[in-house]
C-alpha cells in the first residue's frame, strides 16, 4: 500500500511538470486584431490555473487512499487480535480442564509412586506456566502456536497419568481383595483351630478326668493305742489316739502306673478344717489347703491302701468327714463319727 501511494504521488509531480512545461514553450499565435491578443492571453490564464485543480485532485485521492490503507490496515490487525484473544481463551479453557482433571484425580487419596508424583507435580508446574505466558498481551502467531503445542503434550501427559492412575487403582482393589480373600482365610483358619484347640482341650479334660483315680471303698476307724504296740477300735472321742483310713482304687486301665501324692483334708464335727501347717496343693487351676499328705503306688491291682492320721491332740465328740485328693481332683471321701 505503501509502494502504491509513492507511485501516484511521482504520476502527479510529473503530470504538473509537463502541463508546465507546454504551457511555458508552447509557441505563441501572433495576431493582427485585438480579438486574437485577448484569445492569446485567455489561454495562458487558463494553462496557469490547470497545474493547481491537478494538484488538488490528486491530493484528495492521495489522502483518500492513505485513508483507505489505514483503514484496512487497522481492521486487519482488529481481526488478528480478536482471534489471537478468542485462541488464548480456548487454550485457558483447556487448561482449566486439564487442572480438573488432575484434582479429580488428587482426590481419590491413592498412595502414589515417586514417579506419579513427580509427574503431577511437573503437570502443574507446566499448567502455571503456560498460565503465565497466556496473560501477556504481546503474544504474536508464533508464540501462540508454540503455546498450542505445548499444552497439547500436557494433554497427552495428564492423559497417561490419568491412565497410570486408573491402573494403579485396580490393582489397589485387587491387592484388597485378595487381602479380605486372605484375611478371610485366615480368620477361618483361627477359628478352625480355636475350635480343634477346644475340642483338644475338651478331650484333655476328659482324659483327666478319666485317669483321675477315684475310691472304689473308704472305711474309716478311730483307734486307741494300747500298750505292747496293740490297738483296739472306738467309737469313744475322749479315747481316740488317730484315725485310720482304709480305702481301694477303682479299676483304672487309662491311669498311669505310678506314685501319686495323695492329700488329706480332715474336717472337724463344727466344720472347721483341721491344720497344722499352711500346706497348700492346687486341683484344677485352685489353690486348697490341706491337713496331711502321703504317698501310694498305683497299680491298678484293687489292692486296700491305709493312712493314719492322729494330727489332733483331743478329738470331738461328732461326726469327722476325711477327703482324699490327687492333683487331677477329688479321690472320694469318708466319715465317722465319735460320741
Amino acid at each position: 500500500m505503501e509502494q502504491f501511494l509513492l507511485i501516484v504521488l511521482s504520476l502527479m509531480f510529473k503530470r504538473t511538470k509537463m502541463e508546465e512545461n507546454d504551457i511555458v514553450y508552447k509557441p505563441s499565435v501572433k495576431l493582427d486584431n485585438n480579438r486574437g491578443v485577448e484569445q492569446q492571453v485567455d489561454v495562458q490564464e487558463r494553462g496557469k490555473d490547470n497545474p493547481k485543480i491537478y494538484f488538488f485532485i490528486f491530493a484528495i485521492l492521495a489522502l483518500l487512499a492513505t485513508n483507505i490503507y489505514f483503514y484496512i490496515k487497522y481492521k486487519s490487525s482488529s481481526e488478528q487480535q480478536t482471534t489471537i484473544l478468542s485462541e488464548k481463551i480456548q487454550m485457558e479453557t483447556e487448561l482449566d480442564r486439564i487442572e480438573v482433571e488432575l484434582d479429580r484425580v488428587t482426590k481419590e487419596n491413592l498412595n502414589l509412586t515417586e514417579s506419579l508424583k513427580a509427574t503431577q507435580d511437573n503437570a502443574r508446574t507446566k499448567i502455571e506456566e503456560l498460565r503465565a505466558k497466556l496473560t501477556q498481551n504481546e503474544l504474536n502467531r508464533t508464540e501462540l502456536q508454540r503455546a498450542r503445542e505445548e499444552i497439547a503434550e500436557l494433554r497427552g501427559a495428564v492423559s497417561r497419568y490419568t491412565k497410570d492412575i486408573k491402573q494403579l487403582k485396580n490393582e489397589n482393589a485387587l491387592l484388597v481383595s485378595e487381602r479380605d480373600r486372605l484375611k478371610e482365610s485366615v480368620t477361618t483358619a483361627t477359628k478352625k483351630a480355636s475350635e480343634l484347640e477346644n475340642i483338644n482341650s475338651e478331650l484333655e479334660h476328659k482324659v483327666e478326668i478319666a485317669t483321675a483315680l477315684k475310691l472304689s471303698s473308704i472305711n474309716i476307724n478311730a483307734v486307741r493305742e494300747r500298750k505292747s504296740n496293740n490297738e483296739s477300735v472306738e467309737t469313744k472321742a475322749k479315747r481316740t489316739d488317730k484315725l485310720k483310713i482304709e480305702f481301694s482304687i477303682a479299676d483304672n486301665p487309662l491311669a498311669k502306673k505310678a506314685i501319686y501324692d495323695v492329700y488329706i483334708r480332715v474336717i472337724e464335727p463344727n466344720g472347721n478344717l483341721l491344720i497344722t501347717e499352711n500346706h497348700i496343693f492346687e486341683v484344677d487351676g485352685v489353690e486348697m489347703q490341706y491337713t496331711d499328705k502321703t504317698g501310694i503306688e498305683f497299680s491298678n491291682d484293687g489292692k486296700l491302701y491305709t493312712i493314719e492320721w492322729k494330727g489332733a491332740e483331743n478329738f470331738k465328740p461328732g461326726t469327722y468327714t476325711i477327703v482324699l485328693y490327687t492333683n487331677k481332683g477329688t479321690m472320694g471321701k469318708g466319715t465317722i463319727r465319735l460320741t
